[in-house]
């Protein structure tokens, strides 16, 4: 038993150890030195088309299926830290090879780790081009990240129409985020602003749990948008949302507080929030409780 465990070890030390060799020798493939008596000629300078170059080699197709399985297993395992010390920078190389390989979830998380640019180089080009082949794949996770990006105009142009169809694409799947990304662009954005359309995706996020859509009911029955006004419905979408068992961000429930703060329809939504985020101490919730002489 001892031995069959110690081979195993041994077996799991060897793969790795391979694919790492293969993850170095993928990361250095467009590091090509300036041939000799090039000075003083143009010379492509491959840091500056990194984010180019990791493009063209994400979709070579070059690596086996195979492989591409063994490392998006092990770039889990560094990502997580299941049964290893977590290691972003070494997941990465290995979700390298597996996006490679064209495997949807791989491409994503490698993705997210170059928009958040804290352990692998910041390359929203690169990350985008990952997203857009998982979703060729029909990747929900990497659309809903897409549709996001083009909403918020985060590392990319604002796009209302792509996000629009991407989430239009996905809307028979049931999916939480789905619904409330639909319903906050028919009630932020003035070119596509239908109060009616807004409730309506709200209402269904909500029936999945989903604490922000619930917050934004109770707003939108507080004031009668696109729904009856009532007051009762309102407070009962906000104990509803702040019973949630999902984990709240206290900086999104004080960011609400503090719009809703401005009518006085919505106050008492605001006071119940802020003192929601004070409870996490988180400190400007704190603070904006004591201004508003909030108990």
């Amino acid at each position: 038993m001892f031995r069959d465990s110690e081979k195993g070890r041994e077996k799991q030390e060897r793969v790795m150890c391979e694919m790492e060799e293969h993850a170095e020798s993928l990361a250095s493939a467009g590091e090509v030195a300036a041939p000799p008596g090039t000075a003083g000629a143009k010379v492509i300078n491959f840091k500056e088309r990194a984010s180019e170059m990791r493009i063209k080699s994400t979709f070579s197709g070059a690596v086996h299926a195979s492989d591409a399985a063994a490392a998006a297993a092990l770039g889990e395992m560094f990502l997580n830290g299941e049964g290893v010390t977590p290691d972003p920078v070494k997941a990465a190389r290995f979700l390298a090879i597996a996006a490679k390989g064209e495997i949807a979830q791989s491409m994503h998380q490698l993705a997210l780790l170059h928009l958040d640019g804290v352990h692998v180089a910041y390359d929203a080009e690169y990350a985008i081009a990952l997203l857009q082949g998982a979703r060729a794949q029909e990747h929900l996770p990497s659309i809903t990240s897409l549709a996001e990006l083009y909403i918020f105009a985060q590392h990319c142009e604002r796009d209302i129409e792509q996000a629009l169809e991407l989430l239009y694409a996905v809307v028979f799947e049931n999916d939480p985020s789905v619904f409330y990304y639909l319903a906050y662009i028919y009630d932020k954005f003035p070119m596509h602003r239908d109060p009616h359309e807004a409730a309506y995706w709200y209402r269904r996020a909500a029936e999945f749990g989903h604490y922000k859509s619930q917050i934004r009911l109770a707003a939108l029955y507080a004031t009668g948008l696109g729904v009856p006004r009532c007051q009762e419905t309102a407070e009962a979408f906000l104990e509803v949302a702040l019973e949630s068992g999902t984990p709240q961000d206290p900086k999104l429930l004080y960011w609400q507080g503090e719009r809703m703060a401005l009518q006085p329809e919505t106050r008492f939504i605001a006071r119940a929030l802020m003192k929601a985020a004070a409870e996490m101490h988180f400190a400007p919730a704190q603070r904006m409780l004591l201004q508003q002489g909030w108990r």
